[in-house]
């Protein structure tokens, strides 16, 4: 009885295993696409891969490739689009958050992963937070500013007071300042 996942290789003549030519193929393309990127962020993507790794099993070259072509267009962008938000994430920031989550991998955290939504939300967790401080930031800033800027005009009405204090000519009032009210005491 022949096996199914067999076909004759039209070359040699020999019976290969479809699923293992699928999975050499699936190698080769994720080989291709890791081409693109530095060194440094292969090293981090084949760490952060392993977090997918089926236990008592090797991680699949398909999945492999289905994961890292997941993130290749985010990651040659420079952008990480979530929620319908774009957040600007370099090359750098995929490296570092990669290597953060493998070398510091929560307590909570199911393995195998089972997609790169884990990643992402991380990402976007922290930019969010980043923004968050800046804006608190930007925030007590405009209140110090007010500070400053009622101290400094306390200061510039001080300096009008102090004009003030210097000896005036006299004035007269005007005719009639006084009105009804010296009619009726005359």
């Amino acid at each position: 009885m022949p096996n199914n996942c067999t076909v004759s290789c039209p070359y040699c003549g020999k019976d290969v295993d479809i699923i293992q030519s699928l999975e050499l193929q699936a190698g080769n393309g994720w080989a291709a696409l890791l081409s693109e990127l530095p060194i440094s962020l292969i090293g981090a993507l084949f760490r952060y891969l392993e977090l997918f790794k089926p236990p008592k099993q090797a991680l699949r070259w398909s999945r492999r490739l289905a994961l890292t072509e997941e993130l290749m267009p985010m990651i040659r962008s420079g952008q990480l689009e979530r929620g319908g938000i774009v957040y600007a994430m370099p090359r750098q920031a995929w490296e570092a958050e990669m290597m953060k989550l493998v070398s510091n991998k929560p307590a909570s955290l199911v393995l195998p992963l089972k997609s790169n939504g884990y990643l992402l939300s991380i990402m976007v967790g922290r930019v969010e937070k980043n923004l968050a401080a800046a804006e608190s930031q930007v925030i007590e800033e405009q209140r110090n500013r007010g500070h400053v800027g009622a101290q400094a005009g306390l200061q510039s009405v001080g300096a009008v007071v102090s004009k003030a204090a210097e000896p005036k000519q006299k004035s007269t009032p005007p005719p009639n300042w006084q009105g009804k009210a010296k009619k009726a005491t005359s």
